[in-house]
């Protein structure tokens, strides 16, 4: 049996999943004051986790995350060091997450929105693709894709998620794609809606789940099998759910399930298979790899956990200023700034009901300006100013409630979960308010200007002012 205890205490962290809703966090809810702001950075980086722990230690914990052959389970959560395994870091490459700075826009560019690839990216052709709709159903149906793109069509954008989200967050940490905040995007996604196909086919009266089955296959838990999940009846008939074939404008592009995907908007990503290959309707429970042992909030190994299924309350900012390279903590002069960003709920239309922005890691919070979304499973829009007329460290924060009364805990450890799914814990930004922030934009050649001490200027061209800039 897992046991993610304090060491030092005896007692859990964890609070029950439905507390995420009913109130404040704990008086024991960890903060983050701003003499601690430099060292959380340093954390951040992985670097303080062998300044404190020893690098035999954290050569220990990084051996023992992945045991470097195929095995019939995934690793144990272990400490959270911030120091991630080889393994983990060739799945973020593979995997990659979203680009912060465009969270002031409705809609995700192109290429821009999180990935998770589960096995490898089939390779298929528009030309020969069909999609095979059996089971119990009267009347079993292959369509091409240009049948399909016949039918009638419809446009929505959709927030999409990935389930594994602020899977780094927590501690223990799970071990698998190391996710913070960045596992989302939102596209307008085009295709045909599921409801009429299955009507056409004709559900038998036993009909309880509608499986999908994607093209991509391989191991997991020591077993092999194309990735596939299943909804129940009723959850495969909502509005919204489609067979889509096109994003923003353009063909799916490979990686995001080129040429046929399933779009689940109310649900978290796993549930929107891509590759589509045949949709199944079963008269029993599907009992597969993805379903039955993978995408559970459990807490111990032992039980078979609580499935994954509509997305948490959650919202992320747009980071404010300039970053730096490696931390990614963020630079700002002192003035007005407009902190933007948006938020998200799986309630439905209307899901957001308040966001909040604190500029003192939690200590005190301010309501945010809310816009429309862009549809009724897009996320929504949110802004606040922020005057910060001295410089020094602050610590910003943001967090939604939905319509159904469920606010994002402080604390990422209220939702801890042995397979790290789920978390929608506060976002946390670290911001330097500093002086002349934003010079080295202003001129060409660039104005350099040291932000850290003892940084060593280079020196600036010289150029004659007559000479245009480009």
């Amino acid at each position: 049996m897992d046991d993610h205890r304090n060491a030092g205490t005896g007692e859990s962290p964890i609070l029950k999943r439905d507390q995420q809703a009913t109130g404040p966090p704990s008086p024991a809810t960890p903060t983050l004051s701003r003499r601690a702001f430099g060292t959380l950075g340093s954390a951040m980086a992985g670097a303080a986790a062998i300044v404190a722990r020893g690098t035999d230690r954290v050569r220990t914990a990084v051996a023992e995350h992945v045991t470097g052959s195929p095995t019939v389970e995934r690793p144990s959560p272990e400490e959270n060091t911030r120091v991630f395994s080889p393994e983990e870091t060739t799945l973020a490459f593979r995997c990659h997450g979203m680009q912060e700075e465009f969270l002031d826009r409705p809609i995700t560019p192109l290429g821009a929105h999180f990935l998770l690839i589960h096995f490898d990216v089939p390779d298929l052709k528009a030309e020969d693709y069909s999609l095979a709709i059996g089971g119990q159903v009267q009347t079993p149906m292959v369509f091409g894709l240009d049948e399909l793109k016949s039918r009638p069509s419809e446009a929505q954008v959709v927030t999409m998620e990935c389930a594994g989200t602020g899977r780094s967050t927590m501690s223990p940490r799970a071990i698998y794609v190391p996710w913070k905040y960045e596992a989302i995007g939102t596209y307008e996604w085009v295709g045909t809606p599921l409801r009429p196909l299955l009507e056409e086919a004709g559900l038998l009266d036993d009909a309880v789940e509608i499986l999908f089955t994607g093209w991509d296959t391989g191991i997991d838990l020591g077993v092999e099998h194309a990735f596939e999940r299943s909804l129940t009846v009723e959850e495969a008939l909502r509005d919204g759910v489609m067979l889509a074939w096109e994003a923003n404008g353009q063909p799916l592009l490979p990686q995001h399930g080129f040429p046929l995907r399933l779009v689940v908007p109310s649900w978290y990503g796993m549930t929107s298979v891509k590759w589509l290959r045949a949709i199944t309707v079963l008269n029993e429970p599907f009992t597969g790899i993805q379903q039955a042992k993978v995408y559970r909030y459990q807490e111990t190994k032992e039980e078979p956990g609580e499935p994954v299924t509509l997305k948490r309350v959650h919202s992320v900012m747009k980071p404010p200023g300039v970053p730096d390279l490696l931390t990614r903590q963020r630079f700002v002069a002192p003035g007005r700034h407009t902190i933007r960003g948006m938020a998200w709920s799986g309630s439905g239309s209307g899901a957001i009901e308040r966001v909040e922005l604190s500029t003192d890691d939690g200590e005190t919070w301010r309501e945010a300006d809310l816009t429309g979304s862009a549809g009724s499973f897009a996320w929504t829009p949110w802004s606040v100013d922020w005057d910060v007329p001295e410089a020094g460290k602050y610590v910003l924060a943001c967090r939604a409630t939905d319509a159904a009364g469920n606010i994002q805990p402080v604390d990422p450890n209220a939702v801890w979960n042995r397979q790290g799914m789920g978390g929608n814990g506060v976002q946390r930004v670290m911001v330097t308010v500093q002086d002349g922030v934003g010079v080295a934009g202003s001129t060409v050649p660039s104005s350099v200007r040291a932000a850290v001490e003892d940084a060593e200027l280079p020196a600036t061209p010289v150029v004659d002012p007559s000479t245009p800039a480009s």
